[in-house]
C-alpha cells in the first residue's frame, strides 16, 4: 500500500509537471522559428523517454552540443535545447512512481547484461557528503548571485532577453543550474553504472562525434579541411562563440576522455573500432582550434586516464615496467622522426612512414618464425625487385613529379603484408614471419614516396625512419621472441598513437600553430591585466567582495566601469512614434581600431539574381559609416562578400530612404559543401548612434522578401549578433576570476570545496582497483573534469549555460552511488533480517 505521504509527493510532483509542461507549450507559442517541426520531433521525444525513461540519459548529451539554432532563430536566452529539457522533466516528473523507484537491476559490467533483480525496491542514489555539502553551497551562492544580478528588476521590453547588458542576463547565466537542480531528482532515480554506461557514455560520444563532424565541416568548406597555415578558428555548432570565448573547447575537453570507456572495454570489438574514429575525429577537432588550453585539456586528460591505468595494471601484475619504459622512449623517438619526414615529404611521406612504423612493430610482437627462412628471403627479394621494376617502368616517359610508381610500389608491399598478416595467424603461436617479407619492399617504397614528394632533402629524414623499422625487426630476431605481446590493449594503444601522431604532427607544423605559441608569453601578460581590471571593477564593500556582482552582470559591468577609458559596440531595438528600429553604436578602444558588432540574419539567395535593398538610416555624425552586404559565413569569418554600393547622405538627425542594388553570385558548390550565406550589417567610426529601420531585400524580378524581420518590429527575432575581435567585453577570461566576479569569495570557497571533493572522490575509486570497471570510469571522469578545468584557466565556462549543465551532469554522475541499504526500521523488528549493500542500480521506468 502507498502511504499518504508518498501520495503527497506524487502529487506535488505531478502539478509540477503541469506547470514544467505549460511553460514548454507557452515557450513553443512564443518560438520565432522552426516550431511545427519542434513541436513534432519533442512529442517523438516525450514518447521514447514514456518508453525508456532513462533515455534521456543519451538524448541529452548527444544533442547539447550541436542542438542550437540561435545564428538561425536570434534567440539565446530561450533556446532549443531548453525546449528539450522542458520536454524531459515533465514526463520524468510526470511518470515519477509514488513510492520508491521500480525494482532495478543489480550493476553489471560496461555494456554487460544487469544481474537478477534484488528482492527490495532500490532507492534513489545519493551523494557523499562532502560532495553534497558542496552542491548545497554552490546553490546557495548562485541563488545569492542570481537575485543580486537581476536586481534593480527593469520593465520588460524588446530588449531584456535579446541583450547581455540587461540585468535579465543574470537569469540566462542561472539557467545552466537551475536545470541541473531540475534534472537532480531524475539523476538520481536513472543514473545507476548500467544507466551510464548504456546511456550517457554513448550520448556523450555521440555528442562529440557531432561537435567533431561539425568542425571538420566547416573546415572543408571554409578554408579546407587539411590547410593550417590559415588562421580560420572554427566555432562548430556552438553560437556562444558569436562573442569569443572557449565554448567549442570546454565541450572537447570535457566529451574527448569518454572515448577512453570504448577503448578499455575488452568485450566488444565494435566499440573499440568505433573509438578509435571518435578519436581521430575529436584529436583533429581539438587541435584544429589553435587553442592551447585544448592542447593543455587534451595532455591533462590523457596523462590522467594513462596513468591511472597503468596503476591498476601494475597493481594486477600486468604491466612491465621496464617494458613500458622504453615503449615509451621508442614513441617519442618515432614522434621525432615522423615530424621530420613530414617537414620534408608532407602527408604522403608521412603516410608512407607510419604504415612502415606500424608494420615493424607488428612483426615486432610476433612469436617465433616457422616458415623456412629461405623461402621467406627469396619472397622478400622478389617483392623488392618487383616494387623497383613498377617505379622505374611508370617513371620511363613521365614527366618528373607526375609519375605514380612510388605509390604503386608501396601499394603493392603494403597489400602483400596485408594479405600475408592472416595467413601467419593461421598458423597459430603469433608467428608473423610471413608477413615480413614485405618489410624491406615497404621500406625502400617510403623512400621512395618521400623523395618523390620531396625530391632528394627528403631521403635523409625517410632513411631514418627506416633504420628504425630495421633495428625493431633486427631486434625481434635477435631476442628469439616478441619485443611486447600483441592483444587488444597493445593494439588499441598502437592505433591510439598512430593517430594521434597522424593529426597532431601536421599541425605542430604549421605557420598559424607556430605563431600561435611563440606569442604566449605576451598574451599571458594581457590576462593578467585583465584578470586583475575584472577584481578591480567589483564593488569595494565587504558584501559584495563576499557575495559577487551578481550572475551575468560582467559585460554591463565592463561598458560602464572599465578602467581604460574603452567603449564596446553595443545595439539596442526601440520604437519611435510608431517605427521601430535598430540602434547601433561603435566601439572606442584605445588601439584606435573600431571593433564592429555585426548585425547577421541567415538569407536564400538565388545566385546571379539581382536583388533590391531599401532601408531608413538616421545618423547624427558624419564620420559613422556603415556596411551593408551579404557573405558566406559560418559565424566568424566571411567569404565572397557581395558588399552594397550605400552612399549615406551627410548626417542631419533625420531619417532617409535608401534603395541600391545587390548582385549576390559567389562560386558554386554542390551540398554538403555549399556555404551559408548570411545578410550582414555594421556600421564605424564616429562617436555617435545610427538607427535603421525598414530594412528589406528583395528579388528584382518577383519580390519575394529574403529578409525576416526587417522592420525589427519582433525585437531579435531571426537576428543575430557577433563581435569576436576583442573577448574582454563579453567574457572574464578565467574560471576563478569569473567565480570571484559573480559570485564573491564565499561563491569561489563553495566551488572550490564541490571540485575537491568531487576530484578526491574520483581519484580515490580510481586509485583503489577493487572494481575494474568503476576505477575505469573514474579516471574517464577525472579527466573530464581537469580538462575543463585546464581550459578555465584562459576562460569562464559557466556564462555559457549548456556547458554549466554538461559539467554539473559529469560532476553528479560521477559520484552519485546507492545508499547503504538495509530494511526499514520497522520491519528489521518484525523479521530480523537485513538488505546486504548492493552497487550502482540501474531503472527503466
Amino acid at each position: 500500500m502507498v502511504r499518504p505521504a508518498a501520495m503527497m509527493g506524487l502529487a506535488a510532483r505531478r502539478a509540477l509537471a503541469l506547470a514544467l509542461l505549460a511553460a514548454l507549450l507557452w515557450s513553443l507559442s512564443v518560438y520565432p522559428a522552426y516550431v511545427p517541426a519542434l513541436a513534432a520531433g519533442l512529442a517523438a521525444y516525450a514518447a521514447l523517454l514514456c518508453w525508456r525513461p532513462a533515455s534521456w540519459l543519451l538524448v541529452v548529451p548527444a544533442l547539447l552540443p550541436v542542438f542550437d539554432l540561435a545564428p538561425y532563430t536570434g534567440w539565446y536566452f530561450l533556446e532549443e535545447l531548453d525546449l528539450l529539457l522542458l520536454t524531459t522533466v515533465v514526463v520524468g516528473y510526470w511518470r515519477a512512481p509514488a513510492g520508491a523507484p521500480a525494482r532495478p537491476a543489480l550493476a553489471g559490467a560496461p555494456g554487460q547484461p544487469a544481474r537478477a533483480p534484488v528482492s527490495a525496491p532500490a532507492l534513489p542514489l545519493r551523494l557523499p557528503g562532502a560532495v553534497r555539502l558542496g552542491v548545497l553551497l554552490v546553490g546557495a551562492s548562485v541563488a545569492v548571485a542570481a537575485w543580486t544580478g537581476v536586481q534593480p528588476l527593469p520593465p520588460l521590453d524588446a530588449n531584456s532577453f535579446a541583450n547581455y547588458l540587461s540585468p535579465y542576463n543574470s537569469l540566462r547565466v542561472a539557467k545552466g543550474f537551475a536545470w541541473l537542480l531540475l534534472l537532480y531528482p531524475l539523476l538520481r532515480r536513472d543514473a545507476g553504472r548500467d544507466n551510464l554506461a548504456r546511456y550517457f557514455v554513448p550520448g556523450m560520444l555521440l555528442g562529440l562525434a557531432g561537435a567533431s563532424l561539425a568542425v571538420a565541416w566547416e573546415r572543408a568548406v571554409f578554408p579546407g579541411l587539411l590547410n593550417f597555415s590559415s588562421d580560420y578558428r572554427p566555432t562548430a555548432p556552438f553560437s556562444a562563440m558569436h562573442t569569443g570565448g572557449a565554448a567549442l573547447d570546454a565541450y572537447l575537453a570535457m566529451a574527448l576522455p569518454f572515448v577512453a570507456c570504448w577503448l578499455l572495454d575488452r568485450h566488444a570489438r565494435r566499440r573499440l573500432a568505433a573509438a578509435l574514429l571518435l578519436l581521430g575525429l575529436g584529436v583533429y577537432a581539438g587541435l584544429a582550434t589553435f587553442s592551447r588550453d585544448v592542447y593543455l585539456a587534451y595532455a591533462c586528460s590523457a596523462a590522467i586516464i594513462g596513468l591511472l591505468a597503468l596503476q591498476r595494471w601494475r597493481r594486477q601484475g600486468e604491466l612491465d615496467a621496464r617494458q613500458t619504459g622504453w615503449t615509451l622512449a621508442l614513441v617519442a623517438l618515432a614522434a621525432l622522426l615522423l615530424q621530420a619526414v613530414f617537414g620534408s615529404s608532407g602527408y604522403r611521406g608521412l603516410g608512407a612512414a607510419l604504415g612502415l612504423l606500424g608494420a615493424a612493430a607488428l612483426l615486432a610482437a610476433g612469436g617465433r618464425g616457422r616458415w623456412p627462412r629461405a623461402w621467406l628471403a627469396a619472397g622478400a627479394l622478389a617483392l623488392l625487385l618487383l616494387d623497383l621494376a613498377c617505379y622505374l617502368y611508370l617513371r620511363r616517359d613521365a614527366p618528373p613529379g607526375t609519375d605514380k610508381g612510388a605509390y604503386l610500389a608501396y601499394a603493392l608491399s603494403a597489400g602483400v603484408f596485408a594479405l600475408a598478416l592472416p595467413l601467419s595467424l593461421r598458423r597459430g603461436g603469433g608467428d608473423l614471419s610471413l608477413a615480413a617479407l614485405a618489410l624491406p619492399g615497404l621500406a625502400l617504397s617510403t623512400v621512395l614516396v618521400a623523395e618523390h614528394w620531396g625530391g632528394a632533402a627528403a631521403r635523409p629524414a625517410a632513411l631514418a625512419v627506416v633504420a628504425l623499422a630495421a633495428a625493431l625487426a633486427a631486434l625481434r630476431w635477435r631476442r628469439g621472441a616478441a619485443l611486447w605481446t600483441l592483444n587488444r590493449r597493445s593494439i588499441a594503444a598502437g592505433l591510439c598513437c598512430a593517430i594521434a601522431m597522424a593529426i597532431a604532427i601536421p599541425l605542430a607544423g604549421s605557420y598559424y600553430l607556430g605563431s600561435r605559441f611563440s606569442t604566449a608569453s605576451g598574451d599571458l601578460a594581457v590576462r593578467l591585466g585583465h584578470w586583475d581590471e575584472a577584481l578591480q571593477m567589483m564593488e569595494p564593500d565587504p558584501l559584495t567582495q563576499a557575495l559577487g556582482m551578481g550572475l551575468g552582470r560582467y559585460p554591463a559591468t565592463y561598458l560602464w566601469n572599465t578602467k581604460h577609458g574603452e567603449r564596446p559596440p553595443t545595439f539596442r531595438f526601440a520604437e519611435e512614434a510608431g517605427r521601430a528600429f535598430l540602434q547601433l553604436s561603435v566601439s572606442r578602444y584605445q588601439g584606435g581600431h573600431g571593433e564592429e558588432l555585426r548585425m547577421l540574419q541567415h538569407v536564400a539567395l538565388r545566385h546571379g539574381q539581382p536583388y533590391l535593398l531599401s532601408l531608413d538610416v538616421r545618423r547624427r555624425d558624419n564620420a559613422t559609416g556603415m556596411t551593408l552586404a551579404v557573405c558566406q559565413r559560418w559565424l566568424l569569418y566571411p567569404v565572397n562578400c557581395a558588399v552594397a554600393p550605400l552612399r549615406l547622405r551627410p548626417a542631419d538627425g533625420k531619417w532617409q530612404h535608401y534603395q541600391v542594388g545587390l548582385n549576390f553570385d559567389p562560386p558554386e558548390r554542390r551540398w554538403p559543401l555549399r556555404a551559408p550565406t548570411q545578410f550582414e550589417l555594421s556600421i564605424d567610426g564616429g562617436n555617435a548612434v545610427l538607427d535603421v529601420a525598414n530594412l528589406s531585400l528583395a528579388a528584382a524580378d518577383d519580390g519575394a522578401e529574403a529578409l525576416a524581420n526587417g522592420a525589427f518590429a519582433h525585437g531579435n527575432d531571426r537576428w543575430f549578433f557577433s563581435s569576436d575581435h576583442n573577448h574582454f567585453p563579453w567574457h572574464v577570461k578565467n574560471f576563478v576570476v569569473n567565480q570571484v566576479f559573480e559570485t564573491g569569495w564565499c561563491g569561489l570557497a563553495a566551488m572550490a570545496l564541490l571540485l575537491l571533493a568531487v576530484a578526491a572522490d574520483l581519484l580515490r575509486r580510481g586509485l583503489a582497483g577493487d572494481d575494474k570497471a568503476d576505477a575505469a570510469s573514474a579516471g574517464v571522469y577525472l579527466a573530464a573534469l581537469a580538462g575543463a578545468m585546464a581550459v578555465g584557466l584562459f576562460d569562464s565556462i559557466v556564462d555559457v549555460p549548456r556547458l554549466t549543465l554538461l559539467l554539473g551532469l559529469i560532476l553528479l554522475a560521477a559520484t552519485l552511488r546507492p545508499p547503504r541499504q538495509g530494511t526499514p526500521r520497522l520491519s528489521r523488528r518484525r523479521s530480523g533480517s537485513t538488505a546486504a549493500p548492493s552497487g550502482r542500480t540501474r531503472s527503466d521506468g
